[in-house]
């Protein structure tokens, strides 16, 4: 009776699907899928046919919906990469600052793939010390990482060492002295380069405001490169549009409009990915007018 469902789930696992991940956006347990899929559930059958139908069904939507580009190699991104390449064969420190949705956080996660490179992203609730330590050890793939501040600093030094690796630290904005402090010493200790990433609190945290403060003037020091990503590039804007297939000059016009606004790149994207939502229910490429309603939706208009 449900042979059509079991196939097609079958084929969905052979195309690269994961049972535990087709239960969990299903909604139905690991061990009722398994019984399932070789007819041996005991419990409702068209219960759990349902919703595999209703996961069938969205898969198959987004499968014909065109998404955001995972990544799109831009201007900015390539600065940001030739940055993180200094600090990582430098062994040194480099901020890396600037204002929100210009592509920071896209471009050091993506430059984190690389082997022996180790990427945290400091929350309010993790930004004190031994927060922060943990965070950093769970990226090296410590086990059983230890509890103590001293032991834990000693740990990730163990680990980093003769890696030619590199920590990046995205909102490093949020890290007090004495995390930031711990940082550079164990950069001193291992060799291995770290870069701060975060919008321009960062850069005047370190800098002492302008006045240099005593604390902070060792770290300021000990930064090598400084970069400034302020505001997005026409190049960076060209490249997103030739990654979602927008030729016309008046979509180019409309999203480089975009382009002009704060957080720019967040922008852009949000906007176009819901213009491909409009543009897949009429079964047409992304248009003016896909755009222009995307744009007046999001914006409440």
């Amino acid at each position: 009776m449900f042979a059509g469902i079991r196939n097609e789930i079958k084929a969905a696992v052979e195309n690269g699907e994961k049972y535990s991940a087709i239960a969990k956006q299903s909604d139905v347990s690991p061990a009722a899928l398994s019984q399932f899929m070789n007819d041996l559930y005991a419990g409702d059958n068209q219960k759990i046919a349902d919703k595999l139908t209703v996961w069938l069904d969205n898969k198959k939507k987004a499968n014909n919906l065109k998404t955001a580009p995972s990544f799109v190699e831009t201007p900015t991104s390539k600065k940001i990469f030739n940055a993180l390449d200094y600090a990582k064969i430098a062994g040194c420190f480099v901020v890396v600052y600037g204002n929100s949705g210009v592509g920071k956080t896209n471009a050091i996660t993506e430059y984190a793939k690389q082997p022996n490179v180790w990427l945290i992203t400091v929350r309010p609730s993790s930004s004190k010390l031994i927060e922060c330590l943990y965070d950093i050890a769970c990226a090296l793939d410590i086990d059983y990482a230890p509890k103590r501040l001293g032991t834990l600093s000693s740990a990730i030094c163990k680990k980093m060492r003769e890696t030619k690796g590199l920590l990046i630290i995205d909102e490093a904005d949020h890290l007090p002295y004495d995390a930031l402090e711990e940082i550079r010493l164990i950069q001193e200790m291992t060799g291995v380069g770290v870069v701060l990433c975060g919008n321009h609190q960062i850069y005047s945290k370190l800098s002492g405001n302008g006045s240099r403060k005593t604390d902070f003037a060792r770290l300021f020091s000990r930064i090598a490169k400084k970069v400034a990503i302020l505001n997005t590039t026409a190049g960076d804007i060209d490249a997103i549009a030739d990654a979602w297939g927008i030729d016309g000059a008046r979509e180019r016009k409309l999203v480089h409009e975009l382009g002009r606004k704060a957080g720019a790149l967040r922008i852009i994207k949000m906007t176009l990915s819901l213009a491909a939502i409009l543009a897949n229910s009429s079964n047409t490429a992304i248009n003016e007018t896909h755009i222009s309603a995307a744009i007046r939706d999001l914006e409440g208009v």
